[in-house]
């Protein structure tokens, strides 16, 4: 399937007055910074397309690690850690991000169904969920989270369809925050653990 045909949604994640969010689909770019926003427009659009959904955030952490090691950075982060600074704050305040998404999304999405796994992903048959690694030079500048929204949708689209050879942070033990949301708002997942899937990271 050609990428124009997917819609692509992202959400940079952060406290209310700092979400940007982007949306690209048959060539057009919508952006904005009202969450409940995206979340009409793409609910709109993914009722009738097929459709991935990004968050600026990070969607699992590792586990299974040596005590020494529980909280290092993932494999691929390059100095920015998870655990430390903007990006422990990113990670607690992305819960009630995506939780609020999958609230709003499962109202009328009720019988479409969600995936992380992008190793076997068909476009028709589920929305995938990637994270978008967003950081450090690659930032928009302050107060264009939209922008930086709409750097991760431009991201995925160049690298799909081959996203296994684009993913950006390889951890095999993990414990899935994205599922985690998911599982919590009702919506459909497709993974029978999705507390344990790992996630496909999109960065520049």
């Amino acid at each position: 399937m050609d990428i124009s045909e997917i819609v692509v949604g992202v959400v940079d994640v952060g406290a209310p007055k700092n979400i940007g969010w982007a949306i690209k689909f048959r060539g057009q770019d919508e952006t904005g910074q009202n969450l409940d926003d995206f979340i009409g427009r793409y609910r709109e659009l993914v009722t009738h397309h097929p459709g991935v959904l990004g968050f600026e955030a990070p969607l699992f952490i590792p586990v299974n690690r040596q005590l020494a090691k529980i909280t290092s950075q993932r494999c691929g982060e390059a100095g920015r850690p998870w655990s430390a600074g903007a990006g422990a704050t990113v990670t607690t305040i992305g819960l009630a991000v995506m939780s609020h998404v999958f609230e709003g999304l499962r109202k009328n999405l009720a019988d479409s169904s969600f995936t992380l796994g992008w190793h076997d992903w068909s476009p028709e048959e589920s929305i995938l969920v990637f994270e978008a690694f967003v950081s450090g030079v690659a930032h928009a500048g302050k107060g264009d989270h939209h922008l930086d929204a709409l750097k991760a949708a431009n991201m995925f689209s160049s690298a799909y369809p081959d996203l296994s050879a684009a993913n950006a942070v390889e951890e095999t033990r993990v414990l899935s925050l994205a599922g985690a949301c998911m599982l919590r708002a009702g919506v459909i997942v497709e993974e029978q653990d999705a507390l344990s899937a790992p996630v496909l990271v999109i960065k520049p």
